[in-house]
């Protein structure tokens, strides 16, 4: 049995809902899953997908039930959900590891589009805080001397963020619906 949560903030789509008397289900059930709609949902937030965002970190899901559309209050706290998968999950529930399914779609690095970066060492921190770390976004590239090259920021691609932001966030997708028995305590959080 492995012990997951999900962090709701006040004024999300997702708060008027208590999973632990409804579960939960995509926002887009059945849709096709594809390596490019596990990359969208992971950088772009993109909630019409086959997929549900788990992590492994009750510290990142307690931020995500902070960044509400409005800050939570004991009137109206973000809540953590507590949830228990177990092995093998329930009938319908597969659990995805973004990390794995990246990586493997991505095994030839001699390949225009890879997970891979051409920017320096810092250039991760940007992508992993783009707000707290933005100027790690915004420096150029270092190319070899006499290169002639005309001065760029670095290659960021979907891939790379994806991977980092999955490993920043500790997370883990889920396909399918995650019942309610799943869902073993909710924490508020304000």
């Amino acid at each position: 049995m492995a012990t997951f949560y999900k962090g709701v903030g006040p004024g999300t789509f997702l708060y008027a809902q208590d999973f632990r008397l409804t579960g939960l289900a995509p926002h887009a059930p059945g849709s096709l899953s594809r390596i490019s709609s596990l990359m969208s949902h992971i950088t772009h937030g993109t909630t019409m997908s086959g997929y549900i965002s788990l992590t492994k970190s009750y510290g990142v899901a307690r931020a995500y039930a902070f960044a509400g559309r409005i800050p939570p209050s004991a009137t109206s706290p973000g809540f953590v959900y507590e949830i228990e998968i177990n092995d093998p999950p329930p009938a319908g529930l597969t659990l995805v590891d973004p990390i794995c399914e990246i990586g493997s779609a991505n095994v030839n690095p001699g390949l225009r589009h890879t997970y891979h970066h051409d920017g320096d060492q810092s250039l991760l921190l940007g992508i992993a805080d783009p707000i707290g770390m933005a100027h790690h976004l915004g420096q150029m590239t270092i190319d070899p001397p006499n290169s002639g090259r005309t001065p760029r920021h670095p290659t960021i691609s979907i891939e790379m963020e994806a991977m980092v932001r999955a490993l920043r966030d500790a997370e883990v997708l889920v396909a399918g619906n995650i019942p309610t028995i799943c869902f073993v305590h909710r924490h508020d959080v304000y």
